[in-house]
């Protein structure tokens, strides 16, 4: 019964859809109305067909958003340490307001200078994850850490390495020796990340989402070249990996960059490393929204901003999100743009059913069509830089830095020119006063190479 009422429709082909958009737009031409672009690369149509879809590579695809650590997303408050007390304090405070786990940002302070069980004095991690934001301190936090809480823990270690060294220039010459004892340290807590891989340092330069994934994951695999030299088994190292991702405004792109993601780290891991699904679900994936595309003037646009990142991360499938207020740039903001930012996630949890579904995407032509077009593209990169000896010689040879610094001029132009609309920004404008001192966009300098800078996009309408 259910056939016969679609007798009357006719199927057609893409092709034939096409033809009958060219007529109506009378003379206009097609690609410039009705195709936009990602990337030079890749393109966005309007219409897309089944005859279009690789329905193996689609399966693949599919099967690779199973991996994941918790069955919806945990929201992650980062808090900036302060003191002990008040740290603490304010910890018991988010939790009754809607934070399931912390990041606390000890990177600017001394360890030596912190009481680490009176900083958790009535918290226990194997309850409430803790993630810890140090540099170059990884090693002396858990030697704290062992003395108080013998016990599995849940959380990790938040040490970027690479990010630091390609914004600042400096780099822990222990620093792999040091990462193979922490990972012996911690290996009976399963649940608590010794590596932490960020592709927020690309994303505040300008990279695309191709350029994104590839880097982000020639991390990882550098990572596990160095820390199989030192002697950890590879099985050991994947099970201690957490990706960190940041999450721009480009509403279906940024769901399909978490789906590729996925496809081409469990790609890798199957063909390069030779495992299987168990050791692929224990990759965690974090995702942060934008502050590349945040405003300080119209602040309060990026409210509209930071809700579609959300909505794009948790529809692609993170397990854990960060949500940047919409007043992150004011010298003098409170504690009204941060829970607003939580509130965020708790809406989407609580009023609009998001976590009751998973990969809620799947099965849309666009959506799969879009995801493997970027793990393609994020493929051939990725060759490049493998090519090239790996992402740390990719950098020091001016690579990446290239291909990021002309994918940053090519959205500032578009922006100037209104190719590309930031509401508040360049259209719909109130004449607000801009929340912080504008900053110069140019590139850092070093002895030796050029390092990343760390950008706004809409830095020069706020002159």
């Amino acid at each position: 019964m259910a056939n016969q009422l679609f007798n009357e429709f006719h199927s057609h082909t893409k092709e034939q859809w096409k033809q009958q958009a060219v007529k109506e737009l009378k003379g206009k031409n097609f690609d410039e109305m009705m195709v936009w672009n990602i990337d030079k690369n890749i393109q966005i149509e309007p219409y897309y067909a089944s005859e279009e879809i690789d329905f193996q590579s689609t399966k693949n695809i599919q099967q690779a958003q199973n991996q994941r650590v918790n069955s919806n997303w945990n929201y992650r408050e980062i808090v900036r340490y302060s003191s002990e007390k008040e740290t603490n304090s304010l910890i018991f405070k988010l939790l009754r307001q809607g934070v399931d786990s912390f990041l606390i940002d000890l990177s600017d302070v001394l360890l030596s200078n912190v009481e680490i069980k009176k900083l958790l004095h009535n918290f226990k991690l194997s309850d409430t994850p803790f993630f810890f934001k140090v540099e170059n301190q990884a090693l002396d936090l858990v030697n704290e850490l062992q003395k108080f809480a013998t016990y599995q823990w849940k959380g990790g270690i938040i040490n970027d390495a690479f990010g630091r060294w390609m914004n600042t220039g400096n780099w822990d010459k222990n620093h792999w020796k040091d990462t193979a004892e922490l990972i012996r340290k911690v290996q009976n807590s399963p649940q608590f990340k010794a590596l932490h891989f960020s592709s927020h340092h690309f994303h505040n330069a300008g990279a695309n989402v191709a350029q994104e994934l590839a880097f982000v994951l020639a991390q990882a695999i550098e990572t596990i070249d160095k820390l199989s030299q030192e002697g950890i088994e590879v099985k050991d190292i994947l099970k201690n990996i957490e990706f960190s991702i940041s999450i721009g405004t480009n509403y279906f792109a940024e769901i399909a960059k978490l789906r590729a993601l996925k496809f081409l780290w469990k790609k890798i891991l199957l063909e390069a490393y030779g495992f299987g699904i168990s050791l692929t679900n224990t990759t965690s994936f974090h995702c942060q929204t934008s502050s590349y595309y945040h405003s300080a003037i119209t602040p309060h646009s990026n409210l509209l901003r930071t809700t579609t990142e959300a909505m794009s991360a948790i529809i692609g499938g993170c397990d854990s999100i960060s949500i940047l207020s919409f007043d992150k740039n004011d010298e003098n903001t409170d504690d009204f743009g941060q829970r607003i930012a939580r509130n965020i996630s708790i809406i989407l949890k609580e009023e609009s059913y998001f976590d009751k579904v998973s990969d809620p995407s799947a099965g849309s032509y666009f959506i799969e069509k879009l995801t493997f077009e970027i793990a393609e593209e994020s493929l051939k990169i990725l060759e490049e830089v493998e090519s090239l000896g790996g992402i740390m010689e990719a950098f020091k040879k001016g690579f990446i830095q290239e291909k990021i610094s002309a994918e940053n001029i090519k959205k500032q132009d578009d922006l100037q020119a209104n190719k590309y609309i930031m509401v508040g920004v360049n259209k719909f404008r109130l004449d607000e006063k801009p929340f912080i001192k504008i900053l110069e966009s140019t590139s850092v300098a070093h002895s030796d190479w050029e390092l990343l800078p760390n950008l706004r996009l809409s830095e020069s309408f706020e002159m």
